[in-house]
């Protein structure tokens, strides 16, 4: 199986126990989070600060733009995931940066710190900082760290845990969490890449002058790896190396080479059974009605949505395909192709297969947005697509000939296919396009080959500034550790010279 795993790290960097770094004998880190929080709560102001290191708080608070900083223990979700000292900051940014006449948020930040002379890794949000996407609440005592961190760890502590090698930042992105640049009332009028991408800017330069003086890595998986491309676009010179994962390059709001791909490429292995499973699907009334009770299910509770009944059919085909992608997103191929159903079997096989999704395989479920109940008005991440980021389109042509489908389910996903070929192009992306194939910016795209998001891929690189990777049978939440070991040189022989330019081992 190709699933993230702490327990490979470990066999990767030798035995040892992740537990929190405490540089100062006197800190106490707060106990770890507990259960649920209720709605709207911003858990950090119940984190136990400490002292830290006095000259980096003195250093981040000489800082014109910082408004607080508060030095604190992440004692993480896990002792596995642990961070260890770190410095939350709040940071002062234009609420539009092309009209300064219209004042500043503030932006949350949080630091961790190895030392002044230290690779840093700016890990490029594109959500809420931490906590729970679906609520409005930073658990920023438990925050992740990117990878790279762990990876690039030098060994092991006296007591056993990580001994990080790089400092760490880490940005919220503008409207997400608490970073508002309009309050409570979003109008969403200032967001975008490119207010974002200004608002890293400026924490990059003040922290190089500031205290981080080493070289910089700048990293992001998904949409936090389209922040990292977005941001070598708007400011190719401010980092060392650019290194975004699974970051597909969307060039309409809904781009079909996504669907494509999914149908036509992605765990090519299996489609032939998968193809049958769905036409049966649209052919069979005792298979389309057993489906039909969960997407009804679905579309009521989780999307508030009445399907009339003369549109159950084409309902239950999305909720199929909606499953179908988070399978083949966030699923070992190995484990949920097993429920793939075969002819002969009963309906509620194939029930059971159009519904597994990656909650049932117990597998990594990315959600996206800031949806607690101040902010439920809007999600972000769906605002955000029509103005310079872009989404998936479907392709149906799997279910269109199906037996059951009457005129009005063949008009409807006839329909839906030229809505996504006519969707307004994300302009943007056409730029990054461009500007990937003659940058002198250092850049390493990583995607995973059953990841439906690699039908949006950047080109083959023809610039030799920039690579690209593609990991076999990896999907859209394989971690640096479950890649092959020539796989994992490619990207760390590419890294490693760069962000340590004075060492010379792999």
């Amino acid at each position: 199986m190709r699933k993230f795993n702490l327990f490979v790290i470990a066999a990767l960097m030798g035995s040892m126990t992740f537990t929190a770094c405490t540089p100062e004998d006197n800190a106490v880190a707060p106990s770890a989070p507990s259960g649920e929080l209720s709605d709207d709560i911003d858990m950090f102001e119940s984190v136990k600060a400490n002292e830290g290191d006095p000259a980096v708080v003195a250093a981040l608070k000489s800082i014109e733009n910082v408004a607080e900083v508060k030095p604190f223990i992440n004692v993480g979700k896990s002792e596995e995931t642990a961070l260890g000292q770190c410095y939350y900051i709040k940071y002062k940014q234009p609420i539009d940066h092309d009209n300064a006449a219209l004042g500043t948020y503030e932006q949350q930040v949080v630091l961790t710190y190895v030392g002044s002379d230290a690779p840093t890794i700016l890990h490029t949000q594109g959500y809420a900082l931490a906590g729970d996407h679906g609520k409005n609440h930073n658990r920023l005592d438990s925050i992740d760290a990117p990878m790279f961190m762990y990876v690039l760890a030098t060994g092991q502590n006296a007591d056993g845990s990580f001994k990080f090698s790089t400092n760490c930042v880490q940005v919220e992105y503008r409207y997400h969490g608490f970073s508002l640049p309009e309050g409570d009332e979003n109008s969403f009028k200032y967001l975008s890449a490119k207010q974002q991408s200004a608002d890293l800017h400026n924490i990059v330069t003040d922290l190089k002058k500031a205290l981080l003086k080493g070289k910089w890595l700048s990293t992001g998986v998904s949409k936090n790896g389209m922040t990292t491309y977005d941001y070598a676009y708007y400011y190719p010179g401010d980092v060392d190396v650019y290194v975004p994962f699974v970051a597909p390059l969307l060039f309409q709001n809904a781009d079909m080479r996504i669907g494509d791909y999914m149908i036509n490429s992605a765990v090519k292995g299996y489609l032939p059974q998968i193809k049958a499973a769905f036409q049966k699907l649209v052919s069979d009334q005792k298979v389309l009605d057993a489906t039909a009770q969960y997407a009804l299910k679905y579309y009521k509770e989780d999307q508030s949505l009445d399907v009339p009944a003369d549109s159950v059919l084409h309902y239950t085909v999305e909720f199929a395909y909606d499953h179908l992608f988070s399978k083949q997103s966030y699923g070992d191929v190995d484990v949920w192709s097993k429920f793939i159903p075969k002819e002969g079997d009963d309906p509620a096989t194939y029930a059971l297969f159009f519904n597994l999704d990656e909650n049932d395989l117990r597998i990594y479920r990315q959600q996206s947005g800031t949806r607690g109940p101040l902010r439920k008005r809007d999600d972000p991440f769906g605002m955000q697509v029509p103005v310079d980021q872009g989404n998936i389109g479907y392709n149906y042509s799997w279910v269109k000939e199906g037996t059951l489908l009457t005129a009005n389910d063949k008009k409807y996903f006839d329909d839906k296919e030229k809505k996504y070929t006519a969707s307004d192009k994300v302009e943007l992306s056409y730029l990054v396009k461009d500007f990937l194939k003659t940058t002198d910016c250092k850049m390493f795209f990583v995607y995973g080959e059953n990841d439906p998001w690699t039908g949006a891929a950047i080109d083959d690189p023809t610039n030799e500034n920039v690579k690209k990777l593609i990991i076999k049978n990896g999907t859209h939440n394989d971690a640096i550790q479950t890649y092959t070991a020539d796989e994992r040189n490619q990207l760390m022989d590419f890294v490693k010279p760069i962000i340590f330019p004075a060492s010379t081992t792999k």
